[in-house]
């Protein structure tokens, strides 16, 4: 089968890029062709052998950016930041989409006449999809919970948006940058929406995207499948023997005296990822700080190693300043290699985001035999929950006790469950984090990290992912071609709007 990734961003520095690359690395091995569109501001980006690569270029934003030929001059735009771009789709002006989308449409359009593909893979059903959906290929989308976040924040920009343009006591410039601002999301929510309705298929990674999803398109709700996200094996697994003292030595740090990471310590927790608000970063350092001083009266020492960068690291070291944390070090951005290397030496990986659609990092740690500490939100209960009962996000010891499918929380917590592959805890508590970290650095809580690394592999190796994939390309392209020869017109798939068409007060 030829396989087309349709992608907005890197194939690497973030969960998504991670994902399609383990994806590709499967498919050629499955004996699958692999192309991939994917926005880059550089050339030497990683590669898979094997897989064709079709960048769109952008302009990095470091003092001396690499000169490409045809490159727009703006940065590669995230939903929030990229480790290597600070820009957003929030930033750009519709000029500026117009020409991603553009740089898009003639790359889809290439590589539908030299690659041709069986099927198009969108990622993030946003305006890259939306511009995969204008060719006469089966598409298949996947969520991956920012852009959803994006289109929610379109509307909710559009409804604060409305009342002032109906005001009369604006002036031109005013009434102007309103427009310009409401006809910029505007087009985001009719790009998602033209993107959701031309899929064949649309891919959630965790049951409450499929819920988030169907609230936001009810309309194409018999499209969502769901296909937890895969990991690969050969990347992150139980390793024999780290040379921590190598791979210290390796790393710098600018907050100890020699710029080196202490290696005499009793405890490691590690948090792997960008430095975006969702992350719950800052939410780990108050917890840290709780740890090292509990440690501290117990004689023992704490090293928190936080892997990753982005636009709130200069906030984020501020804050490990103002709180006088003593042994929590950034390393910056680190490739798999090293990221393998101290999943193996740490006792735990920290996931503390407010709303993380999967967490890949979560399976990424578990992978190489550990517990996980992280939030009971978003994607992760799905990974996490290995309890076969209901885990709920706000647990009401009122009615929720009186049902035994409902698992109820740790005694003396307000929200803290343990599981086979670690512990849940509430969103945005520092001291329920704390807590349950410091449970399994003391041995209050222990885990079969054999057991996890077994669990893990057996569940989520992307192979076993992968083909559970390739079944609904298949089944897509079946659909579709049944589709258009019963039909034969293209139209009846990608409708036009009409003249006139929906109104902003329409989509609100």
């Amino acid at each position: 089968m030829n396989i087309l990734q349709v992608t907005g961003f890197p194939n690497n520095g973030a969960g998504s890029g991670t994902l399609i690359t383990t994806q590709a690395e499967g498919f050629v091995k499955q004996g699958h062709n692999i192309c991939t569109i994917l926005s880059e501001n550089r050339t030497d980006f990683p590669r898979v052998p094997g897989v064709k690569y079709h960048p769109v270029l952008f302009t990095a934003e470091n003092e001396n950016p690499e000169k490409i030929e045809g490159q727009l001059d703006f940065n590669f735009p995230m939903f929030t930041t990229h480790t290597r771009s600070t820009s957003t789709f929030w930033n750009l002006n519709l000029d500026q989409i117009k020409a991603i989308e553009e740089k898009y449409r003639h790359a889809i359009k290439e590589e539908a006449d030299i690659f041709k593909p069986d099927v198009i893979h969108g990622q993030h059903n946003w305006i890259h999809s939306a511009i995969a959906a204008e060719f006469n290929i089966p598409l298949i989308i996947t969520i991956h919970g920012t852009d959803l976040m994006g289109y929610k924040r379109s509307l909710e920009t559009l409804r604060d948006l409305r009342p002032n343009l109906k005001k009369g006591n604006l002036s031109a410039k005013e009434l102007q940058d309103l427009k310009a601002q409401s006809e910029i999301y505007f087009h985001f929510v009719e790009m998602a929406k033209k993107a959701a309705k031309a899929a064949q298929r649309i891919i959630v990674i965790s049951e409450d995207q499929r819920k988030q999803f169907c609230e936001l398109f009810p309309d194409e709700a018999d499209k969502v499948v769901l296909v937890k996200n895969g990991y690969n094996p050969d990347v992150f697994h139980v390793m024999e023997g780290v040379d921590k003292d190598t791979l210290f030595d390796s790393l710098t740090s600018d907050r100890s005296e020699d710029g080196k990471l202490p290696k005499d310590y009793d405890n490691m927790a590690l948090f792997v990822g960008k430095f975006a608000d969702f992350k719950g970063i800052d939410v780990l350092l108050d917890a840290t700080k709780k740890n090292e001083e509990a440690c501290e009266k117990e004689g023992k020492k704490l090293l928190t190693v936080v892997v990753g960068t982005g636009a709130l690291e200069p906030e984020l070291k501020a804050q490990a300043e103002n709180l006088g944390l003593k042994n929590l070090h950034f390393v910056g951005l680190q490739g798999h290699d090293v990221i393998r290397q101290l999943q193996n030496l740490a006792d735990i990986s920290v996931v503390p985001s407010r709303k993380e659609p999967f967490g890949l990092v979560v399976i990424e740690g578990t992978a190489c035999g550990h517990p996980v500490v992280a939030t009971n939100s978003g994607g992760i209960p799905d990974i996490m929950n290995t309890t076969g009962k209901t885990i709920k996000e706000h647990y009401n010891p009122e009615t929720d006790s009186k049902d035994p499918s409902i698992l109820a929380p740790n005694p003396g917590t307000k929200g803290t469950y343990t599981t086979d592959l670690g512990m849940l805890v509430p969103v945005d508590d520092s001291d329920e984090l704390s807590g349950a970290m410091m449970d399994i650095f003391d041995g209050r809580v222990t885990f079969d990290n054999d057991a996890i690394a077994k669990y893990t592999k057996d569940t989520y190796s992307q192979e076993a992912i992968n083909t559970e994939l390739l079944d609904i390309f298949s089944q897509a392209v079946k659909s579709y071609n049944k589709q258009a020869g019963q039909t034969g017109d293209e139209e009846v798939r990608f409708p036009k709007r009409v003249v006139g068409g929906p109104s902003l007060d329409d989509d609100l």
